[in-house]
């Protein structure tokens, strides 16, 4: 067994400076596009886009298998499964209570991963730039997944970790053929 040493917690550490989305040049071009939400102050259409992001959008995600295709296409967001692929995964927790090092096995889940996946590269339109995008999903919504993926690991699509999404979206695009029940392609 190897030793574990207790992080200083005391040390400094470096932050990334914290960007909202919902700055002043959001509501600037939010009140030229839509006047009539001048009515509105800045913090109940802040709760707004909250309370729509966590009802439907976070639930859909969580309780369905493919995922949710985002507004205005672009893109899609869904939970994945994967194997393991770092060979160390240490659980700080146990490891500072027992001066060991213990590692995370994922016994519940059979060794797999949740992920948050986004991709927009199957969507119906090409927007330009939309390869510098990013997602980070807000902490709540991260917890919420790390507290229900072991209850029902299964349900979620299993990605290989060397492949690319986008090539689990043309599969899944190519079994959406819809064909009529009494159609027979040998007659």
């Amino acid at each position: 067994m190897e030793n574990f040493r207790k992080p200083n917690l005391n040390k400094p550490r470096y932050r990334v400076p914290r960007k909202m989305a919902h700055d002043e040049t959001f509501f600037k071009l939010l009140y030229e596009k839509y006047p009539e939400f001048k009515k509105y102050k800045k913090s109940e259409v802040i709760r707004i886009i909250r309370d729509f992001n966590k009802e439907k959008v976070v639930d859909t995600i969580i309780n369905t298998r493919e995922g949710v295709d985002l507004s205005q296409g672009i893109g899609r967001v869904f939970i994945g499964s994967c194997h393991l692929v770092q060979k160390e995964n240490i659980d700080f927790g146990k490891s500072i209570k027992y001066g060991v090092k213990v590692m995370h096995k994922n016994w519940t889940t059979d060794g797999q991963l949740g992920k948050i996946f986004y991709t927009n590269t199957n969507v119906k339109y090409r927007i330009e730039d939309s390869t510098l995008w990013i997602f980070k999903p807000a902490r709540e919504f991260k917890r919420l997944v790390a507290k229900i993926f072991p209850e029902n690991w299964k349900m979620y699509v299993e990605v290989n970790g060397k492949d690319y999404i986008s090539n689990y979206h043309k599969q899944k695009s190519r079994k959406k053929i819809n064909v009529s029940e009494d159609y027979n392609e040998f007659e």
